[in-house]
Formats: structure tokens, C-alpha cells, sequence
């Protein structure tokens, strides 16, 4: 009896903790939405500051160069460097892989669609009002829910400029927002996205995350991939297969929304789920016993 009361308390308690999660996310979901609608109806393909500053967003130029865990990054890289006989992306790529299982650490990500929304509106563009096609490829998750960041690479069909463009916008927001309304993932606030934005013969590399206020955007140099040189391929693998880290679970600096009786109704259906999925499986237990 007290063990079922001790777990009731817990699943109450976390109750309490999702439903502050919900009106912290539902926030910042709405914020994302904005961002989206807005940087959708834009124009041009660039975006200048002062949108970013209209918006609630900031974006910030690093050099991503050190590989080790930059101020406010939640990825971060940590492969001894190698030489390589042959220089293409395929080869150092397969060689970093192979570095998780010859260095025996676990290797967290796994290739598959970390943005299941229908339509993919936030995947790619190919209509003749838009500035240009764009579209996302080599989607990869973590494969424990522990662990909600996520990768992507993008292919961009225009020409390379500094300022962050409306193409790397649109997939960002979109993979943020949908992944912070699962379920799956209750116990976390934040949301990091590391994105490789390529641009013909140039790419660059793209960190996101919402504090709770503000959409933080961080964006390398464009690498010009015509010369091949070996520093630039093992640069971008060692951020394919880079490491998450950070604190995803921390409460925002933020007050959140009042939810709603929907809302309520939908967190304490999910609760009741989980408490039903513990149950079977502490009877399971008791039968092997």
C-alpha cells in the first residue's frame, strides 16, 4: 500500500512539473509559429537584423572551429584529429563514425525523421513564388527520449551570402516547434537544433535553441568545398556525429500561459497512459516472481 501511494505521489508530482512544462512550451510554440508565419510571407531570401530584432530572435556569427563545447552550445564535438589518405566527405565521414565504436562510447543518433509533421511544410519548397528551392535531407534524432536535439542538413539551390537566410529559417523553426509539442518528450524545455546549411560548393554550420524569450541562432562562416582540403571535410563530421549536452530540462525564465481545459485534459490523458503502461508492467514483474 505504501508503494502504491509513494507511486501515485510521484506520478502527481510529475503531473505538477508537465503541466508548468506545458505553459512554458505553449509559449514559446506560439513565438515559433509566429517566426514561421512571418519569415513564410517574406520576400527576399535574406533576412536583416532588424527583422530578427521584430521578431524576438537574435543571431549570433561563431567560428565553430574548437572542438570543444562553445558558450551556450548544445552540441559539441571531441574526435581526436586523423590524416586521411583520400579527402572526400564519404571517407572522413565513415571514418569519425567508426570513432564512436573503436573509442567504445555509445553512440547516441540514429538516422531517421525527427520531424514527422503532415504536410512537411517545414522540409523543403519547390513552388515558383518562392526565392528559391530548398530542402532538408539527413534527418537524425537521438535514439533515447532523454536526449531531444537534433540534426539536419539542407541543401539551399542559390548563391552563398552572410546573413541568415529565409531557407535556413523555415526548417528550424519548424522541426523546434514540432518536436516540442510531443508528448514523448514532457520532461524537457529546450529544444537544440544543429543544422549543416549547404549552398552549392559552400556550407556552413547552424546552431538553434529557444531560451523561453528569444530564438538564439548561431552560424559558422560559409567553407568553400572546392578546394579539398582535408580540415574543412573533418570539421563538418566531427559536427554531423558531435555530442549533445546542455541542460534540456531546466524550467524557462519565463512565466508561461494559463492553460487550457484541453490542455489539462490532453497532459493528464497522457499521465494516465504512462501510469497504466507502469502497472502492467509491475504485474508483469510480480508473475515472474
Amino acid at each position: 500500500m505504501g508503494v502504491k501511494r509513494s507511486f501515485e505521489t510521484l506520478i502527481e508530482d510529475f503531473r505538477e512539473d508537465a503541466r508548468l512544462r506545458v505553459a512554458q512550451t505553449n509559449a514559446v510554440s506560439r513565438h515559433l509559429r509566429r517566426i514561421f508565419t512571418a519569415t513564410k510571407a517574406f520576400k527576399h531570401p535574406v533576412l536583416a537584423d532588424h527583422d530578427w530584432r521584430h521578431w524576438g530572435s537574435s543571431c549570433l556569427n561563431s567560428t565553430f572551429k574548437e572542438h570543444v563545447q562553445m558558450s551556450n552550445s548544445h552540441f559539441t564535438t571531441h574526435y581526436r584529429k586523423q590524416n586521411y589518405r583520400r579527402l572526400t566527405g564519404t571517407i572522413v565521414s565513415g571514418r569519425v563514425f567508426a570513432a564512436w565504436f573503436r573509442d567504445r562510447k555509445p553512440q547516441p543518433w540514429v538516422h531517421r525523421q525527427c520531424y514527422r509533421a503532415n504536410p512537411r511544410i517545414a522540409s523543403g519548397e519547390h513552388t515558383p513564388d518562392v526565392p528559391y528551392s530548398w530542402q532538408t535531407i539527413g534527418e537524425m534524432k537521438a535514439d533515447s527520449l532523454d536526449i531531444p536535439h537534433c540534426i539536419f542538413q539542407m541543401y539551399n539551390y542559390a548563391d552563398p551570402e552572410e546573413p541568415l537566410h529565409r531557407s535556413e529559417v523555415l526548417p528550424i523553426v519548424g522541426f523546434m516547434r514540432w518536436r516540442l509539442n510531443r508528448f514523448n518528450y514532457i520532461n524537457h524545455r529546450t529544444f537544440p537544433v544543429l543544422v549543416v546549411s549547404i549552398f552549392r560548393s559552400q556550407a556552413r554550420i547552424l546552431q538553434a535553441y529557444h531560451d523561453g524569450e528569444y530564438l538564439r541562432i548561431s552560424k559558422s562562416k560559409f567553407i568553400d568545398f572546392t578546394e579539398n582540403c582535408r580540415e574543412n571535410y573533418e570539421l563538418f563530421v566531427r559536427w554531423i556525429y558531435s555530442i549533445p549536452c546542455g541542460d534540456t530540462q531546466a524550467p524557462l525564465a519565463i512565466k508561461g500561459e494559463e492553460l487550457s481545459q484541453r490542455s489539462y485534459e490532453q497532459i493528464d490523458k497522457g499521465f494516465r497512459h504512462l501510469a497504466r503502461q507502469a502497472e502492467a508492467y509491475h504485474e508483469r514483474k510480480k508473475i515472474k516472481e
